[in-house]
């Protein structure tokens, strides 16, 4: 009868330990989270929250714009409306590379290396090439040029870098060195991005092609004159 009851004690003992064990296992995963994967759900969190700001600021201008044009229709005068449309025009007009702007910025010079080349390099390396220029002007992008234009071809969407022998194809037209960009905007946040210790316009001078960045105040950069097709894509309608 005692061999039973220590039986029946131990076996008692041993499913309490077990769910004790468990409750803890699982009290554990459900607690611990790692500071890098908390750091993330911040992020996350804060990007949701301020998308959210954003739609919310877009029904809102987009419910002002409808009372506005509803209030226009009732009265019958649109020059108001007429106006702020034609600003808008002039807007995707600019960021399209459509209009010709000017403003503040730096003009960046790159050219072929002329120093003696050493027994073990390549001519290359004194060379500029298209992936130069296409750098450049990612870096001049990354750090807020609102225009761009190379050789006097402006930068769009669409636009080709391509090199053909000692010459730069841009928009299907060929230019040789030097080869001049321009770019509007923070001008001494760009230039300070090329030309810091890590900027890939001092790696250039470093290995010996020429290079150099002008702070201008003022700056005009032509509008694109060229046309660009596109063959596979094509507008949807809304109404769809």
């Amino acid at each position: 009868m005692e061999t039973r009851k220590w039986l029946i004690g131990i076996f008692c003992f041993m499913i309490g330990l077990f769910f004790v064990t468990q409750t803890g296992l699982t009290e554990g995963q459900n607690i611990y989270v790692s500071a890098r994967s908390a750091d993330q759900y911040r992020v996350s969190i804060e990007s949701e929250k301020s998308e959210l700001e954003n739609i919310r600021n877009m029904i809102e201008n987009a419910t002002e714009q409808l009372a506005r044009y509803e209030e226009a229709q009732e009265d019958g005068d649109f020059s108001e409306i007429l106006d702020e449309l034609a600003n808008e025009v002039l807007m995707y007009r600019k960021f399209s590379g459509n209009q010709t702007v000017r403003g503040p910025g730096v003009i960046v010079t790159v050219d072929d290396g002329t120093r003696v080349l050493h027994e073990w390099e390549d001519i290359n390396v004194l060379l500029v090439h298209d992936i130069d220029i296409m750098i450049i002007i990612n870096d001049l992008k990354r750090n807020g040029a609102e225009a761009i234009s190379v050789n006097g071809q402006r930068v769009v969407n669409g636009t080709e870098v391509s090199c053909s022998g000692y010459t730069i194809r841009i928009n299907g037209q060929t230019f040789a060195r030097p080869f001049v960009i321009r770019a509007i905007g923070d001008s001494a946040r760009m230039s300070a991005s090329l030309i810091s210790i890590e900027g890939y316009g001092t790696l250039l001078s470093e290995l010996g092609v020429l290079f150099n960045v002008t702070l201008v105040d003022d700056l005009v950069i032509h509008a694109f004159t060229g046309r660009i097709e596109h063959r596979f894509m094509s507008a949807v309608s809304l109404q769809q």
